[in-house]
């Protein structure tokens, strides 16, 4: 199917065998309203239905679609789409994600021309707020504070999960989605977005499956990317290295066990010598102390929770005394040294208990 000429935003989807998700995805597009789209599949190589299930359903809801055969990665496979891009906007998504809004794409393109008329700058970008289908009602208050956190400009709290809209300039002026490393590629330019220009959170939510966290327990799968994102911030990357095969053994096992992997960690950590291995702990400190806010935040969730407020608004009064009072003292160096040791502490203290049990 062609695409038309008054295309306004291209979407642009990185897909590796998706035949059993991305077909739904594309007829939920295809009912959006107020905005003219295409859709871009960046297929890195699948070898199941997904190619043809997509242009069938495509077809169904009459939007304009390509599929583009790329090497897989999904920086690649997203680069790659953005080059092939009509529009001049961009949205980059996931195969899974879902939308409940006939109208969000042309709401979140006004919020998007609002925001940069506002500050005078094309360096924005924007997320979308993220909603966790479940199939289990426990772990409410959780979910509440991760959904909460999605809705925030901080670092840390936005990936791609949650839809990166931008335009095609300024994605080239920051260089693209980094190739470099085949994990991250999401945070990654999310940090470029912070250094460089502003986020802004785009009205609605998009939504998608708590499966993994249903299955492998939510506080081990959080405290799981707590530790990717630290170690990917601090460039200990030897430890993704390892780390993929342990977590491929324990991918069908269920509930996850986190132990491996500070294992893997005790073990490469001092690799390379005693100092290299007590800057990754104290940068490891600082990391925390940086992220220590969200205890201040979890306080206004639960205050905002308790009074019908969704996921995302209510006030956030801890919050704001956090960051004008407490951030100077926590994020100082005394401070960081401290973290650093109560990390070190608590690591190696869940290390010998997982020990002892196993």
């Amino acid at each position: 199917m062609t695409t038309r000429p008054d295309c306004e935003l291209s979407i642009i989807i990185p897909a590796l065998n998706e035949a059993a998700q991305l077909p739904a995805l594309i007829t939920a597009l295809g009912s959006q309203q107020e905005i003219a789209i295409e859709i871009i599949v960046a297929d890195g190589g699948s070898s199941d239905e997904t190619t043809p299930l997509c242009r069938a359903a495509a077809h169904a809801v009459k939007v304009p679609f390509r599929v583009i055969d790329t090497p897989p990665g999904r920086a690649r496979q997203m680069n790659a789409g953005s080059r092939h891009a009509v529009a001049d906007e961009l949205l980059f998504l996931h195969a899974d994600t879902t939308l409940d809004d006939p109208l969000l794409l042309a709401n979140a393109k006004r919020y998007m021309h609002g925001a940069r008329s506002k500050n005078s700058s094309d360096h924005i970008a924007g997320h979308f707020g993220l909603h966790f289908i479940r199939t289990q009602n426990n772990h409410d208050s959780g979910y509440y504070f991760f959904e909460a956190k999605t809705r925030l400009n901080r670092r840390d709290c936005i990936n791609g999960d949650q839809g990166f809209w931008l335009s095609k300039t300024y994605l080239q002026q920051l260089g693209g989605f980094d190739e470099s490393l085949n994990f991250m590629e999401d945070a990654r330019l999310a940090h470029k977005i912070f250094d460089h220009g502003r986020w802004v959170t785009l009205p609605g939510r998009v939504g998608t499956s708590a499966r993994r966290f249903e299955i492998e327990g939510l506080k081990q799968r959080q405290t799981l990317n707590a530790i990717i994102c630290n170690f990917d911030r601090i460039g200990f990357h030897q430890f993704f290295d390892v780390a993929t095969e342990a977590y491929r053994q324990q991918d069908q096992t269920g509930n996850l066990n986190l132990v491996p992997f500070f294992k893997i960690i005790h073990r490469l950590v001092f690799t390379k010598g005693l100092n290299q291995g007590l800057r990754y702990w104290l940068d490891t400190g600082r990391y925390v102390a940086e992220n220590a806010w969200q205890l201040a935040f979890q306080r206004d969730c639960q205050r905002n929770r308790k009074a019908g407020y969704p996921p995302g608004e209510g006030e956030q009064s801890t919050l704001i005394f956090y960051d004008r009072r407490i951030a100077p003292l926590i994020n100082s160096r005394p401070a960081t040294v401290i973290t650093a040791l109560l990390t070190l502490l608590w690591f190696y203290g869940v290390l010998l208990i997982g020990q002892l049990r196993s």
